[in-house]
C-alpha cells in the first residue's frame, strides 16, 4: 500500500468523523452558508500551515491553475453544496446510496479527461467496494416518506454531488501530474476558488445571508463546528489531494466511498445497533479495497 492509498484511508476516516458533526449544523445554516463558512475557516488554517511549513511550491504553469480553479468550483462550490442540499432534502441514507457511484464516475471521467485507463482488476475492486457500500447503507427499516418533488430534487442534488466531486478529483490529478505542485497548495487553490464562487452566489441570492455565514451567527455549539472543519475540511481535503497526487483518482474515490462504513463503525463503538447488512457490506467493501490495493 502506497502513500496515496494510505492518505485516502485516513481522509475517509476524518471525513466519516466530521460528517456526524456537520449533520448537526445542516439545519442551522443553509447548504451554501455552511459551505462558505467551512471554506473560509479551513482556508485560513491552510494559510497558517503553509507559512509554518514554508511550503512555496505553487503552480508555475497557467494550465495547472485552470485545472485547480475549475476543480474547486465543480468539486467544492457545486459538489459540496449539492451534498449538503441532498442531506437536507432526502437524508443521509439516500444521499450515501447515490454517492456510492462516485468511484465509477471518476473512473469514466479519468478516461474522458486524462486518457488514463484502469486495469480490469482495479475495476473489479471498484465494483465490489461499491456493492459492499450499497449493501451496508441499505436502511434496516423503511425510510420516511418524502414528497415526490422533494424526493426527486434531493436525489438530483446527490447525483450532482457525486458527479462534481468525481470531476473535481480528476481535474486535481490533471493539475498535479503536469508539474510538482504540493498537495497543500492544490488543496488551498481548490478550496479558495470554490469558496469564492459560493460567496458570489450567496451575495446574489436574497434568501441566503452572507453575514451569518461569515460570522456564524445563530449557530449553537460553534466549538464542534470548528472541530468538524479542522478535521473534515482542513485535514480531510489536504489528505484527499495527497492521495490523488500519488494514486489514481478513481482508486482514491473508491476508498473515500468507504467513509459510511467508518461512520457505522463509530456508531458500533457507541453501542448503536448493527445489522447483518452492515457486516456483510463492510466485509465486501474491505475485499474490494484489498483487490484495489493488491492491483
Amino acid at each position: 500500500m502506497g502513500i496515496g492509498e494510505s492518505a485516502a484511508i485516513l481522509a475517509a476516516g476524518v471525513w466519516a468523523s466530521s460528517t456526524i458533526l456537520y449533520k448537526r449544523f445542516s439545519h442551522h445554516l443553509s447548504p451554501l452558508e455552511l459551505n462558505l463558512c467551512k471554506g473560509l475557516i479551513a482556508g485560513f488554517m491552510m494559510l497558517v500551515a503553509m507559512l509554518a511549513l514554508q511550503d512555496w511550491q505553487s503552480p508555475q504553469q497557467i494550465s495547472s491553475w485552470y485545472w485547480l480553479i475549475a476543480s474547486g468550483i465543480l468539486g467544492i462550490a457545486i459538489g459540496d453544496s449539492a451534498y449538503f442540499a441532498a442531506l437536507r432534502n432526502v437524508g443521509a441514507a439516500r444521499t450515501l446510496i447515490v454517492e456510492s457511484f462516485a468511484p465509477a464516475i471518476a473512473g469514466l471521467l479519468n478516461i474522458l479527461m486524462l486518457g488514463v485507463y484502469l486495469s480490469l482488476q482495479a475495476w473489479l475492486g471498484i465494483v465490489i467496494t461499491t456493492v459492499g457500500v450499497l449493501i451496508a447503507v441499505k436502511p434496516k427499516q423503511l425510510l420516511p416518506t418524502v414528497e415526490k418533488q422533494i424526493y426527486y430534487k434531493g436525489l438530483s442534488f446527490a447525483l450532482l454531488a457525486a458527479l462534481c466531486q468525481a470531476a473535481g478529483m480528476v481535474m486535481s490529478k490533471g493539475a498535479m501530474q503536469e508539474e510538482g505542485v504540493s498537495s497543500l497548495w492544490a488543496a488551498l487553490i481548490r478550496l479558495l476558488s470554490g469558496t469564492f464562487a459560493v460567496a458570489l452566489v450567496i451575495a446574489w441570492m436574497r434568501e441566503h445571508n452572507l453575514g451569518r455565514a461569515i460570522r456564524v451567527r445563530g449557530v449553537e455549539g460553534k466549538r464542534w463546528l470548528f472541530v468538524a472543519i479542522f478535521f473534515g475540511t482542513f485535514i480531510g481535503l489536504w489528505l484527499q489531494l495527497v492521495s490523488v497526487k500519488y494514486t489514481d483518482p478513481a482508486i482514491a474515490q473508491t476508498i473515500f466511498a468507504t467513509a459510511p462504513l467508518m461512520v457505522m463503525t463509530i456508531g458500533f463503538a457507541k453501542r448503536e445497533p448493527i445489522t447483518f447488512n452492515m457486516v456483510l457490506g463492510g466485509c465486501l467493501a474491505l475485499v474490494g479495497v484489498a483487490v484495489l490495493l493488491l492491483g
